[in-house]
């Protein structure tokens, strides 16, 4: 059960981080333990991982490298401006509405949102409470699916 929790927990931070795929796989874990420790620890494997990019992003965009860069290259010029209007605009409740959709790889709005944006702790929290209302859904839908399908 340990061991199925760690992985969990790896496998949230990786979707968070490097895996482009839906975090709802990580309720595979549940055959070896309880669904609602499952739904925990990959919720925060979750907000590890996007604090992680969040807080490097921030890191990052002060290097000197980076801006010069980002003034020599028209797009990555024009795409910080568009996301930090969407940011400025919308914030943390609109990627908390993006995340809920079941299935979505988040692993690109997560980087182009942490670039864009500099407040770590809230776009943290956003995903990690989305990551834990699709994965209660999902939870819910196959356990209501399989005392269904049983004889």
């Amino acid at each position: 059960m340990a061991l199925a929790l760690f992985l969990t927990f790896l496998y949230g931070a990786g979707t968070a981080v490097v895996l482009p795929t839906p975090l709802e796989a990580a309720l595979a874990a549940a055959r070896f333990a309880p669904g609602w420790a499952v739904i925990l620890v990959a919720t925060l494997g979750k907000f590890a991982g996007a604090y992680a990019i969040f807080y490097l992003a921030v890191r990052l965009k002060r290097l000197s490298r980076v801006r010069a860069w980002q003034a020599r290259n028209r797009y990555a010029r024009w795409l910080m401006e568009v996301g930090g209007k969407w940011v400025d605009r919308y914030g943390a409740p609109a990627l908390f509405l993006l995340l809920l959709i079941p299935g979505f790889p988040d692993t690109g709005a997560m980087y182009l949102l942490a670039v864009a944006g500099g407040r770590p702790l809230a776009f943290s929290l956003a995903t990690a409470t989305a990551a834990a209302v699709r994965l209660t859904l999902a939870y819910l839908g196959i356990w209501g699916l399989s005392r269904h399908l049983r004889p």
